[in-house]
């Protein structure tokens, strides 16, 4: 797949005077903008005293503010049509909100005030622990949470990599308010925070505000760097109240943004990423064993797993696991074609181009490239690095990722009949 260049404008990247970085990707294509923040602030980061603070403190920071109390805070934007949220991963939290363009100012200041104005009073904490309790109960509900989760923590162990950003009971339980305090100083600071805009903006006006809400926020720490955690084996089963077994395998994977990552992914796509990958077709098509099955690639800075989730049937379960094995052996035996790696590639391509319609989505990929690699990618370097993978490149990607020896195995399943 070709892609066309000088046909939109790059990313651009500014510098505040307290070192932080503002990424303006304008297009007046539609009257909206997407402003968010991404904070080094996540599970990674964490100790087992404190897991689950980032996402503690992702909450608590809408509880109010020295401006504004947490009505205002949403009434804000909510009222002129706009939305705001966050969310907390492994290596960063995003703050964002998604407004009329028009509006790019007053978000730009509520995401300020949350930011570097929040309260955290006491009140607060102790009633958005109880939220964040309520959540964990939800997810400890969900067994296909469960189960990635169980396969994370096989996987890689006791590495914060595989530690749950929501914490858990007993962790949340005990987090006071001054541990809050204290994380949030260390991590919310200007060496770690990226601004991103997207959307139908005014560069120097965003500029203008940005130093205004931004410029102040001291530098702080240097960001830490993590040791590449080892990656195990093995099988683990958790029963939960469900109806039907939940199986999730992990297979070797690669650094994020890493040339073997780009491979892998190609590599995914034609063996469970899609509905016409190998695994959907004979699982769910030729053996209507399952209604989802799939793979999926997923990266850190430093490491990575290939990802395989299903869920079916007690009776189906054994057969479902006998066929992705088999497809396992078929891929590292058989390989695949010249054929397949351009279908995969063109999908690739298509569904990044198709992505960059959501100033959402191209606000929240700026920042993390720019987070986790120092720079963004234009359209024409991502569609020069794809269409560049060679099928013996894919081929060696195989023989290292697709072991079934390698394999980690998570289930979750139903209480036992007595």
């Amino acid at each position: 797949m070709g892609i066309a260049s000088g046909e939109r404008r790059p990313p651009e990247v500014r510098t505040l005077r307290n070192g932080i970085r503002v990424i303006l990707d304008v297009d007046k294509g539609h009257p909206t903008a997407a402003v968010g923040a991404l904070v080094a602030s996540g599970s990674r980061f964490e100790g087992d005293r404190n897991r689950g603070i980032s996402h503690f403190i992702e909450h608590v920071v809408f509880k109010g503010t020295e401006h504004r109390t947490a009505l205002e805070i949403s009434s804000s934007i909510e009222n002129v049509g706009g939305e705001l949220n966050a969310f907390t991963d492994t290596q960063y939290t995003m703050f964002y909100m998604r407004v009329p363009s028009t509006h790019t100012g007053l978000a730009l200041d509520v995401l300020g005030d949350i930011l570097l104005h929040p309260l955290m009073d006491s009140a607060s904490v102790e009633l958005e622990r109880k939220v964040i309790e309520q959540e964990i109960l939800a997810f400890q509900d969900s067994p296909d949470d469960v189960v990635s989760d169980e396969l994370l923590k096989l996987v890689f162990g006791n590495d914060p990599v595989a530690a749950n950003p929501l914490g858990t009971l007993e962790s949340v339980k005990s987090l006071t308010r001054a541990d809050l305090l204290d994380y949030y100083r260390q991590r919310f600071n200007g060496s770690g925070l990226v601004l991103s805009i997207a959307g139908d903006v005014d560069t120097a006006e965003v500029l203008q505000l940005a130093e205004k809400t931004f410029g102040t926020l001291p530098v702080g720490e240097a960001l830490p760097t993590w040791g590449e955690p080892s990656r195990n084996c093995g099988r683990v089963v958790t029963e939960r109240p469900t109806e039907q077994i939940y199986l999730a395998m992990a297979l070797p994977g690669f650094a994020q943004y890493s040339r073997q990552s780009s491979v892998l992914n190609l590599v995914s796509s034609i063996f469970g990423g899609n509905m016409s990958s190998r695994l959907f077709q004979r699982a769910r098509e030729k053996e209507a064993l399952v209604y989802s099955i799939g793979s999926f690639p997923m990266t850190f800075s430093n490491t990575g797993i290939l990802g395989v989730s299903a869920s079916s049937s007690p009776q189906n379960a054994d057969r479902v696991q006998e066929v992705i094995m088999d497809e396992i052996e078929i891929m590292r035996h058989d390989k695949i074609s010249m054929v397949e790696l351009q279908h995969a590639k063109d999908g690739i391509l298509g569904g990044f181009l198709l992505s960059l319609e959501s100033f959402f989505r191209r606000m929240h990929r700026n920042a993390g490239e720019l987070y986790m690699r120092g720079t963004i990618r234009s359209v024409g370097e991502i569609a020069e690095l794809v269409n560049s993978i060679t099928l013996g490149e894919a081929m060696e990607i195989i023989d290292n990722v697709f072991d079934s020896s390698r394999l980690a195995v998570s289930v979750v399943h139903g209480p036992a009949d007595s």
